[in-house]
């Protein structure tokens, strides 16, 4: 691992670093998609909202190349199967995107309040264990991009009750 960061950083530092093995890429997308959300977490696995709105959007967790998680299993039915959410009020911003997969929920989250912002995904078990994992480092993307194109999630409370 330490010889790789010094491989990326020997060609940020020489301005060269065109070699896919050295990217600083932080997605999950494939070459024709739009990466509308994206992040690393403190595990060193990323998380990726990729697709072509208004036609495609999947979720995506794990290490390129290997996804741990892809949902929904055929992207064209992600505008369907991903919901929308959003708050704001003064100095304050939260948008999710969330979904259930397999008894789990999971809401890929970003918020910004006081100027300060925090995105990851959200993790909720049926029994209601619930765990989080955050984005470390830089954030690609938002999701209030999204919000035209997904349907509103009718069960998220920071909707509050406002689908229409």
């Amino acid at each position: 691992m330490r010889r790789r960061l010094e491989t990326v950083l020997a060609c940020l530092l020489a301005g060269s670093c065109t070699s896919p093995a050295t990217s600083l890429a932080e997605d999950l997308c494939h070459a024709g998609e739009t990466t509308y959300f994206s992040c690393r977490t403190a595990p060193g696995k990323t998380l990726s909202l990729c697709g072509s709105v208004p036609s495609a959007l999947q979720y995506r967790y794990g290490r390129a190349p290997k996804v741990e998680l892809a949902f929904p299993p055929d992207a064209n039915d992600g505008l369907r199967q991903l919901g929308y959410a959003h708050y704001t009020r003064y100095q304050a911003e939260r948008t999710e995107v969330g979904f259930s997969h397999a008894d789990v929920d999971y809401a890929v989250f970003d918020y910004t309040e006081d100027g300060q912002r925090t995105a990851g995904v959200r993790v909720t078990t049926a029994d209601g264990n619930g765990h989080e994992v955050a984005c470390a480092g830089a954030i690609r993307g938002r999701l209030d991009t999204l919000g035209t194109s997904l349907r509103c999630d009718p069960d998220n409370a920071l909707n509050g009750g406002a689908c229409r």
